[in-house]
């Protein structure tokens, strides 16, 4: 077995939480109003129509009972996942909050991507609506103060202190919008059209090990219409500031709080504009990490352009209101702490679909390793395998964008800061 859960993208069941709640109530309304039918009194009048009716009560009454059951089931399934959010931060920030000497035995890549978790953390439960982003703030500053600033929180006021020691570290600017410079640095072979999930989160991974920051852009046609399609990397710097990467710690920081001032969203947007991508292209975007976090911003219209489908590995995007149009899988690790970030619970929709497993971790593993991106590319390849209406809708829909077309361009992009 596969081990893959998923929800969404099956029109026969799309719900939110709020109208789960709402029909619940209605149905214990039915309850209490078919019960009042039946008062000693009230069969003083039509008694032959209260007595067939009183037959029927116990199957009716019986029904609205089983169906007021499946909306408790399913309105828990959305506190679950909620509380899972707040697991998954759990073991970053309270282990290393009562024990502050794990930090120095910690392996070096686990400990430099604290910052990472904590900071995204702070920009998530102070710039995002939801209710795990109350969750998230009271976990993130647990241990926050001690590896930013090394002040103590008072705990009066945890969103300030979150937000001061995010500033003083340069990472959420006041104002201003960073930029990026876009080189074409050439063209890869010819090669197919993707034909799996598996094929395209690849692509996704080939793209974020190159030695330098890239953007790789695919051009289809049939000679009337071209479809375009992007793969981008995740965070691949934890520097901040003028000179660093456009993929860096401070992107992805402001993905969270405002994807129109992240340098990461700048430098795609401005790729996407030098490959020849217009706002009447159909557009595909595929994306690990912080570059899902960049392609649902797309989808969410910043940059004006036509995104039909996005295929995201490990980002937090169920903060982002995206077209009922736009075709969405979201590939997510259950105990992957990156998608948690967004604050929020992605939603149970027709055109989204939210895929994942749960990477098993073993003694001493640090929860960051249900983000690899080796991890999520395994992933990928059993989703192809997978014949949940769910998921094969979606996973269709993606893959029918480039039916009868054939492959004429790709283009290999270098993202550099402006003031690099």
């Amino acid at each position: 077995m596969s081990g893959l859960v998923s929800y969404g993208g099956d029109p026969a069941i799309i719900a939110s939480i709020d109208e789960i709640e709402r029909s619940r109530s209605t149905l214990e309304l039915v309850q209490q109003r078919l019960l009042k039918e039946f008062e000693l009194l009230d069969f003083l009048v039509d008694p032959v129509a209260r007595a067939a009716l009183a037959l029927h009560a116990p199957v009716l009454l019986a029904r609205l009972e089983k169906l007021k059951w499946a909306a408790g089931v399913a309105s828990d399934a959305y506190l679950g996942a909620e509380a899972r959010i707040t697991k998954q931060l759990d073991w970053v920030t309270s282990a290393v909050a009562k024990h502050p000497w794990l930090l120095n035995v910690l392996p070096n890549q686990v400990r430099s991507a604290l910052p990472i978790v904590l900071l995204a953390g702070s920009a998530a439960a102070t710039m995002v609506d939801g209710k795990a982003a109350r969750l998230i703030t009271r976990e993130t500053l647990n241990m926050w103060p001690a590896l930013a600033t090394g002040q103590k929180s008072s705990g009066q006021d945890s969103v300030a202190a979150a937000n001061m020691a995010a500033v003083g570290l340069g990472v959420i600017t006041r104002s201003g919008r960073v930029g990026a410079e876009v080189e074409t640095v050439g063209a890869l072979g010819m090669r197919a059209a993707p034909t799996s999930i598996g094929a395209i989160a690849e692509r996704v991974a080939a793209t974020h090990v190159a030695d330098k920051p890239t953007v790789v852009i695919e051009r289809y046609t049939d000679g009337k219409r071209s479809v375009f399609v992007a793969y981008l990397p995740g965070m691949r710097s934890l520097e901040v500031g003028a000179g660093s990467e456009p993929f860096d710690l401070a992107a992805g920081v402001q993905q969270l709080a405002d994807p129109e001032a992240a340098g990461s969203q700048a430098a795609v947007e401005e790729a996407l504009r030098a490959a020849g991508v217009k706002p009447t292209d159909e557009l595909v975007v595929a994306g690990y990490s912080q570059g899902g976090m960049v392609a649902g911003a797309l989808a969410s219209g910043t940059g004006g352009f036509n995104v039909s489908a996005i295929v995201t590995l490990g980002a937090p995007i169920a903060q982002l209101e995206l077209p009922s149009e736009t075709a969405v899988m979201a590939i997510e690790h259950s105990n992957d702490v990156i998608p948690a970030l967004s604050g929020a619970i992605n939603p149970l929709t027709e055109n989204w679909v939210t895929v994942g497993r749960e990477i098993d971790l073993h003694l001493g593993q640090s929860a960051l390793t249900a983000h690899e991106l080796d991890a999520y590319v395994e992933t990928s390849k059993l989703i192809d395998e997978d014949y949940s209406v769910g998921v094969t809708r979606i996973r269709e829909t993606v893959l029918k964008k480039f039916e009868g077309l054939r492959l004429v361009e790709t283009q290999t992009f270098e993202l550099k800061p402006i003031d690099g």
